[in-house]
């Protein structure tokens, strides 16, 4: 019987010291590595890597791109200012919020189908203009002169 006891109090030994081991690699392997502080470059700064020039077709619905036809035409067939950008170009429009709503709401159509651009809105005090800046790769900004600024 003493033998018996013996052999499952070491097999209980063991096997508690083979959990502690586990636990011990486990807790080791979770934590976490020492964070980086993050760059605190600002978007201008930033290169933007050459996405192809490739529009998705397939990502708008019929009337997603019924929707993203309406809103080029309010925002880039009224009253606008354009800027030249050394990668896009920068539109200026009034800041209404009818005009900052559909400038959005342009921007979350547009990157399903053209996941070549990048976008900002700029939006100041009430005298001040709203901006949306279309950027990107090398061949964004000939595509965008002759989609959307030559028009």
């Amino acid at each position: 019987m003493k033998n018996k006891t013996t052999t499952v109090a070491v097999t209980a030994l063991a096997f508690g010291s083979l959990l502690l081991q586990c636990a011990t690699a486990s807790a080791q392997q979770k934590q976490p590595a020492p964070r980086k502080p993050a760059p605190h470059a600002k978007s201008e700064t930033k290169p933007m890597p050459d996405t192809p020039l490739a529009c998705n077709l397939f990502g708008l619905t019929e009337q997603q791109r019924k929707r993203q036809q309406e809103l080029r035409e309010q925002l880039f067939e009224g009253d606008r200012k354009v800027r030249e950008l050394p990668d896009g170009y920068a539109i200026g429009l009034p800041a209404t919020t009818t005009n900052i709503l559909a400038a959005a709401e342009f921007v979350t159509l547009e990157r399903l189908c053209c996941p070549f651009f990048r976008f900002e809105l700029s939006v100041g005090g009430n005298a001040e203009p709203l901006w949306l800046r279309l950027t990107g790769g090398k061949e964004v900004k000939e595509f965008l002169k002759s989609e959307l600024i030559s028009r």
